[in-house]
């Protein structure tokens, strides 16, 4: 696979990419420390102490959700490291991390679609007061950074010319 080059000596300019995977690497691994935070301190110190910024972000206090943000960021991050120490095959990772983003984000929004099923076509008691912010996660709306980086570069990876060289 080629990327953005006609042949493979080609070198490609990852300045645009490495600014996207710090930036979105950067605000995912945040977000899931705060995430991380915000359940150890539920489980250690109870349910009603508050960390700050989380009821602002919708951050909500989930230990399992938080390791999905810490490795969607680290996977940025990681490619960040790769294409600084000039291997270009960083951006796979950059790709790799939308794509991981993308998924969690639909996942999530599967899970509210199904919660809103329960509160309004159900009328499950569980459900009363659900609103469609009761589910929003910064995994959701993170996602819109990875999904424009995807809508641009959707055609950054194209395969690579064959020579006659391995038939």
């Amino acid at each position: 696979m080629d990327i953005n080059g006609d042949n493979i000596n080609d070198e490609m300019d990852t300045r645009i990419p490495m600014v996207f995977s710090i930036v979105a690497g950067s605000l995912y691994f945040l977000l899931g420390m705060l995430q991380l935070l915000a359940g150890i301190t539920k489980i250690l110190i109870g349910p009603n102490v508050q960390i700050p910024l989380t009821g602002m972000l919708f951050v909500p206090a989930d230990i399992i959700g938080s390791f999905v943000l810490l490795l969607i960021g680290t996977v940025f991050i990681y490619g960040v490291m790769e294409m600084r120490s000039g291997i270009s095959e960083g951006v796979s990772y950059a790709y790799v991390g939308i794509l991981i983003a993308l998924i969690f984000a639909v996942i999530y929004i599967l899970v509210s679609t199904g919660n809103m099923l329960e509160a309004y076509l159900l009328k499950n008691e569980d459900f009363i007061g659900w609103t469609p912010a009761s589910d929003l996660r910064p995994g959701i709306y993170l996602a819109i950074l990875p999904l424009s980086a995807l809508i641009k570069w959707q055609n950054m990876f194209k395969p690579l010319q064959e020579s006659g060289l391995l038939k």
